[in-house]
């Protein structure tokens, strides 16, 4: 089912999960970070399997569990979920994303977080929201002062979306955040050969017109959380996702060079959307600001995993 949405993504946001679509010719279905357990080696599938396991036993999901799954993908969570006996629906901004989650019989919506049907309120038992959230606020609008404003709605949208008389009451989100002092959004906004000597900048606005969006600083979602959810646990999984990210340049390396029905896919976005094709393509090639800012000694961001209790 798609709805007519008042709140439409960001163009930049819609064409990165166009784009992304073809990473399941390289092997790739899920778009945020496995579960390693510190070992580099581990096997990506088991990796990423890994991580399904652990959203859904955080919210306790079993049989009859009603979850909702904010920014599902291609649905590889909401397949495990269905496993476990979980009622599981899914939402997406994505119409290519849609399109192959109902092929394999799942339960989604296209439509945005902010629009969702009024009957949904009261709904769920649990909610996931895996690294969706980075995609919530935009450089325009940090540089407006509307950050925690946009949060403080989000977690209000979820606190409504549950049902007050269910035993879990739930929220697990991931997410990219700052580390330290967050970046100024004009260097976001900033044209990236404007940046070749400032890497900070120059990376940044590489991901920001490939992938679209601004992340929170550490302990922003607490604190706009406040007086809807409370913070259960909170896990780093910023080695995790760079032990992700070198995988995917792996695969995505493998395939340039040895897979025509990726290279087809790809030609095709470039004649669609050359321009963002090409940024998109920077995370991984050339600046390959995707891996950047997962590598050093610390590294430019976290990727922090939360659990949150409805109060």
């Amino acid at each position: 089912m798609k709805i007519k949405d008042n709140f439409i993504a960001p163009r930049k946001v819609r064409l990165c999960y166009s784009i992304t679509g073809i990473s399941s010719l390289a092997g790739i279905e899920d778009y945020t970070e496995g579960i390693y357990n510190g070992n580099p080696d581990e096997d990506y599938c088991i990796a990423q399997k890994r991580q399904h396991e652990y959203l859904l036993d955080e919210l306790g999901a079993g049989p009859g569990f009603k979850l909702l799954e904010v920014g599902c993908g291609l649905g590889t969570l909401l397949k495990v979920a269905r496993g476990r006996g979980v009622n599981a629906t899914g939402i997406t901004i994505s119409e290519d994303q849609w399109i192959r989650c109902r092929a394999q019989g799942l339960e989604v919506l296209l439509v945005n977080y902010k629009n969702l049907p009024s009957d949904w309120k009261g709904r769920f038992d649990g909610i996931i929201a895996n690294g969706a959230l980075e995609h919530f606020c935009q450089p325009e609008d940090a540089a407006a002062g509307l950050q925690d404003s946009i949060y403080q709605s989000m977690f209000r949208i979820f606190f409504s979306l549950l049902n007050p008389a269910s035993a879990c009451r739930k929220l697990v989100t991931t997410a990219i955040h700052f580390r330290g002092i967050p970046v100024p959004p004009e260097k976001f906004l900033n044209n990236p050969l404007l940046q070749i000597f400032d890497k900070t900048g120059l990376n940044f606005s590489i991901l920001h017109r490939g992938y679209g969006g601004y992340y929170p600083k550490e302990g922003q979602l607490k604190h706009c959380a406040s007086g809807v959810f409370d913070m259960l646990h909170e896990a780093d999984g910023t080695l995790d996702y760079r032990f992700t990210t070198e995988e995917w340049y792996r695969k995505f390396s493998r395939v340039y060079l040895h897979n025509l029905r990726f290279n087809k896919a790809l030609f095709r976005h470039f004649m669609l959307n050359p321009i963002h094709t090409l940024w998109f393509m920077a995370s991984f090639i050339g600046p390959a600001s995707q891996l950047w800012q997962f590598r050093g000694d610390p590294p430019p961001v976290l990727h922090l995993r939360h659990t949150w209790q409805a109060v």
